[in-house]
């Protein structure tokens, strides 16, 4: 079985996260996302989706930390 990752980084916290497959990416959903900083997972609302050609920009509220952040995702 092959298990994907959709890589990418939050440059406020300087660390690079993966979104595991299984996850739905949608405005509202709830999603768990693993951050290699703190070597831990945690789980976040999608807030906003933007596409910006090469990268996609992820706006969501940390629900471990109670803050916005804001990824930028690989496409």
């Amino acid at each position: 079985m092959q298990v994907l990752a959709w890589t990418g980084y939050d440059y406020e916290e300087k660390t690079i996260v993966d979104i595991g497959s299984g996850n739905l990416v949608r405005e509202g959903y709830i999603i768990d996302l693993y951050q290699q900083k703190t070597d831990d997972f945690i789980q976040a609302k999608v807030l906003n989706i933007a596409y910006l050609g090469n990268s996609t920009e992820i706006s969501i509220y940390d629900l471990n930390s109670d803050k916005k952040r804001i990824l930028i995702m690989k496409n």
